[in-house]
């Protein structure tokens, strides 16, 4: 005889078992569609960042030119790329190496926000929401109508001489601007340079 209650529990683990799966699988593939969305708003932030920075924008479509291009945006040293990449190669040394690839890529994502925050005349507290939100942060720098002003990186104990000399860039930038720029004869506002008549008090510009 067939034991039927045998059959009956086979068949509804079974059913239970395709149950699961296909819950897994709907999960994996709502993940995957999540991650492919995150993934093409950054690329398209980067890419809006780098053309405001006058930089191509496509370069954000090339993995590690990517990295590069944005290091030169927010004037941080593109060797921090090697850097963190060297370190982890350390990992396989127990406990040290873990600690040490940890700390190089901790302090590389802190100089590299606060340095970009900068770079858009933003506030360092900024550079918290481009680490922990990206997906926020970076296209409020893109899309918003926030300019870019310049490298002004973040102190760097590393590469000093490089942090000193995008300084040095933003600043002669900034005194060329100042030189170049239009002001009323009358009330003393800063102007663009095809202005006719003041924007504050309507005098005619000369």
């Amino acid at each position: 005889m067939y034991n039927y209650s045998t059959l009956d529990s086979t068949a509804v683990s079974s059913a239970a078992a395709g149950g699961v799966l296909g819950a897994l699988l709907a999960f994996l593939g709502a993940m995957l569609i999540f991650i492919i969305i995150v993934g093409l708003v950054i690329v398209i932030a980067h890419w809006k960042i780098f053309t405001k920075a006058g930089k191509p924008g496509w370069a954000a479509l090339i993995p590690i030119y990517n990295s590069i291009v944005m290091c030169q945006v927010a004037g941080v040293s593109p060797w921090w790329i090697l850097i963190v990449f060297g370190c982890s190669l350390l990992s396989f040394i127990p406990i040290l190496g873990s600690l040490i690839s940890l700390a190089a890529s901790i302090y590389f994502l802190i100089i590299l926000n606060v340095s970009l925050a900068r770079a858009f005349g933003k506030e360092d507290s900024f550079a918290v929401g481009l680490i922990l939100l990206p997906i926020v942060f970076e296209p409020i720098l893109g899309f918003g109508k926030d300019e870019y002003k310049g490298p002004n990186p973040m102190e760097d104990i590393i590469f000093k001489d490089a942090n000193k000399k995008n300084n040095a860039n933003a600043n002669n930038k900034s005194t060329v601007e100042t030189l170049d720029a239009k002001f009323c004869s009358s009330c003393g506002t800063k102007l663009e340079n095809d202005t006719k008549f003041c924007n504050n008090c309507g005098a005619k510009v000369d």
